[in-house]
């Protein structure tokens, strides 16, 4: 793998699964020194940006990190609503923290005694001796279960499960579901009394803002890195070391914050002690480029987990290049926006009139640009909602409705 490419924290021993939410892309990424042979890559599909400038992220051993928030005099910040999913026997309380970040100097060691108890190691046993490592952190509890929060590549490939506690406290998981699109996935454990963290808002988010990461890098548990948020609204290819796939993951958070093989699943937070992103990716051999779910989504797809709803995937239906991929084609096109290169046929995007070389300005008003991706403006959206798309054809502009549906499988 180059120096450019970045790579999932993928648990040490273990290949990574090619998810049902993979973008293809038209040539594979780098792979790490030493790896087998990249595999072969299907055509590009819907919704999919072309790869070749994307950084392509190694799964790494184990790794996932825990981020949190600065804790003001050893207390959470105040204004924590909760937000309530069913669940089989009950229901489970999810904290929410929607008040105003509070851009400070880092204080990590008050987030760390804070939420360091609230971060378990996440062992998945693969079978006989062998097992991989990674990170999650506690959002609820039901009767006497609670429950972990981690990727679903920390945990697809295993043959049982376990927590560990940082007290020492340890037991054996159960699955309660997994959503390979978004690499998410939720545990319980069979005791109701264990620490939890609160979820912020991740729209509220400011690049240059201190955050805070804590998991178990490399097996070392709870230690604790911190770091910025070095920008928003990435999007990245990730693929494991050994090269056996490849996902494309549309709108991540990036931290300069240190994230190590073991920290992928554990949560990243701001100064406030809020987990503002989950972490799953780092960027291959550079230095302190790592990536994270935004805690939105999170919290959208672990509440749909738990409460044994499908989880949502809203599709639109087409092909397209940025403003700088774009250029490097040779169609370059000035403004926000990108630009359409395929329609597919019967999906929302040729229903409402969309054509190949439009170019697709704004979604609901909000526009495209360095500080917005269309994969995140869209994937925050339901399934059979109707989205306004303002689009720019011959010098004319275009106002079209498309109405989203569920991914289809295999895109």
């Amino acid at each position: 793998m180059s120096d450019e490419t970045p790579g999932f924290l993928r648990p040490e021993g273990q290949d990574p699964p090619t998810p049902s939410w993979m973008q293809p892309v038209p040539a594979p990424p780098s792979w790490a020194p030493g790896a087998s042979a990249p595999p072969s890559f299907p055509a590009q599909t819907p919704e999919s940006p072309p790869a070749p400038r994307r950084p392509s992220l190694t799964r790494r051993a184990g790794a996932i990190l825990l981020v949190v928030g600065l804790i003001v005099g050893g207390a959470i910040a105040f204004g924590v609503t909760k937000a309530t999913s069913s669940a089989p026997g009950g229901s489970v309380t999810i904290n929410i923290d929607n008040t105003p970040v509070h851009v400070s100097t880092s204080n990590a060691s008050g987030v760390a005694q804070a939420l360091v108890p609230a971060v378990p190691t996440v062992i998945a046993r693969t079978g006989g001796t062998g097992a991989s490592l990674g990170s999650g952190f506690v959002i609820g509890h039901n009767g006497n279960l609670s429950y972990v929060v981690t990727n679903n590549h920390v945990i697809s490939s295993s043959k049982d499960l376990h927590v560990a506690m940082p007290n020492g406290d340890n037991w054996p998981a159960t699955l309660v579901g997994s959503d390979s699109l978004d690499d998410l996935a939720v545990l319980s454990v069979p005791d109701g009394s264990l620490p939890t963290v609160s979820f912020g808002d991740s729209s509220q988010l400011q690049v240059g803002q201190p955050v805070v990461a804590i998991g178990s890098p490399l097996g070392n548990q709870s230690s604790v890195t911190a770091g910025v948020l070095s920008a928003l609204h990435r999007t990245i290819t990730a693929g494991g070391e050994t090269g056996t796939s490849s996902e494309l993951l549309q709108d991540v958070l990036q931290t300069d914050a240190s994230i190590n093989p073991g920290n992928s699943g554990g949560p990243l937070a701001d100064v406030q002690g809020r987990v503002i992103g989950v972490n799953v990716a780092v960027a291959g051999s550079s230095s302190n480029i790592g990536y994270s779910i935004p805690a939105n989504l999170a919290k959208r797809v672990v509440q749909w987990i738990i409460s044994g709803q499908k989880v949502q995937h809203p599709f639109l239906g087409i092909a397209y290049l940025d403003s700088i991929d774009a250029i490097q084609s040779g169609k370059a096109f000035s403004g926000a926006g990108v630009l359409v290169t395929q329609v597919t046929a019967g999906t929302p995007a040729a229903t409402a009139g969309f054509k190949v070389n439009d170019i697709l300005v704004a979604i609901n008003g909000v526009k495209i640009s360095n500080g917005q991706t269309l994969g995140g403006l869209i994937q925050d959206k339901s399934v059979g909602e109707q989205i306004s798309c303002t689009v720019t054809r011959g010098g004319q502009t275009l106002t079209l409705t498309p109405t989203l549906v569920e991914r289809p499988a295999g895109t």
